[in-house]
């Protein structure tokens, strides 16, 4: 097993944060040297608590644990937690990864908002004509926050790992031998991943039920408030048998036993669904063992439940079956909530060079850019040494053609030994000419790549309410009445300016206000300062019935020059000012 660098893991649960540290042992094998966990205590469906208090206890355990600053992994579960299975023709492997973009593109809401990355998987079979991708997203404004949070304590987040992959690789790891369909529910504080793993067949679906369920019920049926009806569930809370069973002697443990029964049955319920949904789909098998994880599953008599329900056996979800932990980690601390590990010890993995699930919802495209402009002064760095290593030689023979020039003499030898040292001095600069000349195309490439993110920026901060754009087309050539027109020309030969066209709706309120706000939203593109000569092409008006409007929404449609490199000068302001 190849050895790996040192990394930490922030877990951050809904209902508790937990971090640690994994490093390699001498061969190789990883280990967790440090593993500290600290509960929130507030509602995690209340954000405006929820993040001030994650922040805090990042902060808590850092200075606990003393931990030193570095790589981090963090590991993001919740609700918001977006997972899709698909299937894909097996085909060339470099069009995989456009065929998932475009089936991601129609599954993720909104995901020009979300962090997301996929991995696809082998044939379940062999023969078999299909692959499987799973793809898995969260909301891009959730990451910045957590990241946040990890920065404030000098850790530096090169990957975000989502709980159902994290479970995957735990699961890979601790149980290699396992080839049947095992189903894996991490019960968690405000969700429940519902995992079913069969051989290279992998299911995954999150639903928004969990611990928390439970303690909100207790706290509506008790009035109590969420604190308070989580001391009281821990206390005396467990799932009810149900059937025959004796009502426990204490009323308040009676009524709490049949609330958690009531979230469970809502539970078990889903992964119903999910099963028969993974064997009517992907053509799957039935379970034959569940294995508990997730801070929820620690709730009495959970295991008992779901055996009875599913009629299979059912254990808890032993993480630290084959990882070593450290002798400095509290083993009491760990041991008094082992599954809720589960988690972070399949993020720690992650840094292993085969761990099975490779996911980073970081995304490859933002990594290369973050590794471009790392090392883009180090580039045109090298590129002036080059310059320079390419300019001595000229330099050289400059001077030797100075010397030999003040001692010509009307020997043919020496003249032609002075010719072939200019021809060289020729050559030399030629090539210094020809390296600057590819740097300031790299730098001329490196401002183009800028020209979207900056236009779709403004376009969103111009962007009125109740108007929406919908469409941008791009060409270098205005058209009208189905025709090509020709390009628009730039004084000085200059090559022809790029023209967009913007499409979108606005909402009718009436005919004034209807022109104003197209009106109102042109003019700020044009003073924007990224686009020039912006001209309305389209805009509806109202249709009205016996005084009543008939839409809702109407279209518009601008258009305007989109010069590469800035706005090019009007005419105006090249004429001299007089004095």
């Amino acid at each position: 097993m190849a050895n790996f660098s040192r990394r930490v893991v922030l877990d951050l649960g809904a209902g508790e944060v937990r971090i640690g540290e994994v490093t390699s042992d001498k061969k190789g094998f990883p280990v967790l040297s440090l593993l500290r966990s600290m509960e929130l205590g507030v509602d995690p469906g209340k954000p405006a608590e929820f993040f001030p208090a994650v922040m805090q206890a990042v902060a808590t355990l850092a200075k606990e644990t003393r931990i030193k600053p570095g790589l981090a992994t963090l590991c993001l579960g919740g609700p918001a937690v977006f997972t899709r299975v698909i299937k894909l023709p097996l085909t060339d492997p470099a069009q995989v990864g456009q065929m998932v973009g475009f089936e991601a593109q129609q599954a993720v809401p909104a995901i020009e908002e979300a962090c997301w990355d996929f991995q696809v998987f082998p044939p379940g079979q062999a023969g078999a004509a299909e692959l499987e991708a799973l793809i898995v997203a969260m909301k891009r404004e959730t990451v910045n926050e957590t990241m946040a949070a990890a920065s404030a304590v000098g850790l530096k987040t090169d990957m975000v790992d989502l709980a159902p992959t994290a479970l995957i690789n735990a699961f890979r790891y601790n149980y290699p031998e396992v080839e049947t369909c095992t189903l894996i529910l991490e019960i968690g504080a405000r969700a429940t991943n519902i995992l079913l793993i069969e051989g290279k067949k992998i299911f995954c679906r999150v639903v928004p039920l969990g611990g928390a369920s439970v303690t909100q019920a207790i706290a509506t049926d008790l009035q109590e408030s969420f604190a308070g009806a989580e001391v009281i569930k821990r206390a005396k809370g467990f799932v009810h048998p149900g059937g025959s069973y004796e009502e426990p002697a204490d009323e308040p443990s009676a009524r709490i036993s049949k609330l958690a029964r009531g979230v469970m049955t809502r539970l078990h319920t889903e992964v119903e669904r999910s099963i028969t949904f993974y064997r009517s789909q992907q053509a799957g098998g039935r379970p034959t063992r569940v294995l508990l994880a997730g801070g929820g599953a620690v709730l009495g008599l959970t295991d008992l439940f779901f055996r009875e329900k599913l009629k299979i056996p059912v254990e808890y979800f032993q993480p630290f079956r084959r990882i070593g932990v450290g002798p400095e980690v509290n083993q009491g601390e760990i041991g008094k909530n082992f599954p809720a590990w589960a988690s972070l010890v399949g993020a720690a993995l992650r840094a292993l060079p085969e761990s099975p699930c490779k996911i980073n919802i970081l995304g490859s495209d933002q990594k290369a850019a973050a590794g471009r402009m790392k090392d883009r002064p180090a580039m045109i760095a090298a590129g002036i040494g080059v310059g320079f290593l390419l300019l001595i030689p000229g330099v050289h023979g400059f001077w030797q053609s100075a010397r030999l020039q003040s001692v010509l003499s009307p020997q043919t030898a020496q003249v032609e030994e002075a010719e072939s040292a200019l021809n060289q001095v020729t050559a030399e600069q030629k090539k210094v000419t020809e390296v600057m000349n590819l740097a300031s195309q790299a730098i001329s490439l490196e401002e183009e790549r800028m020209r979207w993110p900056l236009l779709l920026d403004q376009i969103r901060a111009k962007s009125l309410p109740g108007l929406w754009v919908t469409s941008l087309k791009l060409s270098e050539a205005p058209s009208s009445g189905g025709e090509q027109a020709q390009p628009v020309k730039i004084p000085g030969g200059k090559p022809a300016i790029p023209v967009l066209e913007i499409g979108g709706f606005f909402e009718t309120q009436s005919e004034a206000a209807d022109a104003k706000v197209v009106e109102d939203f042109r003019m700020a593109l044009e003073k924007g300062g990224l686009l020039q000569n912006v001209t309305t092409t389209q805009r509806d008006n109202p249709e009205r019935v016996e005084g009543k409007t008939e839409q809702v929404a109407l279209k518009f449609a601008l258009r305007a020059e989109w010069p590469e490199g800035g706005v090019v000068p009007t005419e105006a302001a090249k004429k001299p000012v007089k004095p």
